[in-house]
Formats: C-alpha cells, sequence, structure tokens
C-alpha cells in the first residue's frame, strides 16, 4: 500500500501555497496533510515523512514563487506561504508527538536529521532581509515546539 499511496499523496502536495482565493486547493493540501499525519507513524515510513517535509520547507523558504498571482496581494501571498509552512511543520509534529506518545525507540535517530534543517532555516531566515518566511513567530513556535518534544526524548549522554 505504501508503495502507492505516498508517492501519490507527496506528489499531490504543492511546492508553494494555493492563492487565498483557492480554497478547493488548501483543503485538498490539508487533506493529504493528515493522511499523511496518520501514515507515516511507523518508523520506515516516518523517515519518508521527515525528509519530503523538510525538503518542501526549504524549497518554500529559499525559491521565489514565479509570480504572484495577479489576485492576491504580496502580502496575502505571505500570509498563504506562512499558512503553508506551518500546516507542513504541524503535520511532522504531530507525528512527532505520537510517536512519543506511544513511545516509539526510532524518534531519537532522527533528532540529527530534523533540528539541523530547521534550524538552519530558522537561522538562515534571521540574517536575510525582512520579510522572510521562517521569521514568522507562529513557525517559530512549532519549530520549537517540535525541538523541545525531541530534546526531551534524547539520553542524557
Amino acid at each position: 500500500m505504501e508503495e502507492t499511496t505516498l508517492p501519490l499523496l507527496f506528489h499531490n502536495l504543492p511546492d508553494h501555497s494555493p492563492s487565498i482565493q483557492d480554497t478547493a486547493a488548501r483543503d485538498r493540501y490539508r487533506s493529504i496533510l493528515k493522511s499523511l499525519s496518520e501514515l507515516c507513524v511507523q518508523p520506515a515510513l516516518f523517515e519518508t515523512l521527515v525528509i519530503r517535509v523538510t525538503t518542501k520547507l526549504e524549497l518554500l523558504s529559499s525559491t521565489p514563487p514565479e509570480q504572484v498571482p495577479a489576485e492576491t496581494s504580496e502580502e496575502e501571498f505571505r500570509e498563504c506561504e506562512i499558512a503553508y509552512a506551518f500546516d507542513l511543520l504541524h503535520c511532522l509534529s504531530s507525528v512527532i508527538e505520537t510517536k512519543v506518545r506511544d513511545k516509539h525507540v526510532d524518534i531519537v535517530k532522527h533528532f540529527d536529521r530534523i533540528i539541523p534543517r530547521l534550524y538552519t532555516l530558522v537561522v538562515g531566515a534571521a540574517s536575510e532581509k525582512e520579510g522572510a518566511l521562517f521569521r514568522d513567530t507562529r513557525l517559530l513556535g512549532v519549530v520549537g515546539r517540535i525541538s523541545e518534544t525531541l530534546m526531551w526524548e534524547l539520553n542524557a549522554e
């Protein structure tokens, strides 16, 4: 099942957020993220989720969109991009919290994959000009929640 379902789900996630008027597309990607958050609790699938979600976040933060739709202001477009990044982070966070709650032992091994990539986005945004995606406090809050959850799972060593 995962050989066919996961690639389809990931393929249908957009590279950039839909416009503010495109509620159907936003509902579609949120439905995909909800399905992924339920499917990717399994260890083998979680690794794929981590790679794909962090790659999408890197793409969102580093690549400007081809063009802002004419019917959307730059501020509205930025808010849509923030909302999409928030939903991607929330998907990752909910799977991590489920894995911690269910006492999955594989969660700790992903610390070195998740935290450096997320912190690179945050630190990179801090050094950029105003308006960088990961300067938004809502995104910083979710990144903080993810890192705190993972930190508590590390051994004292």
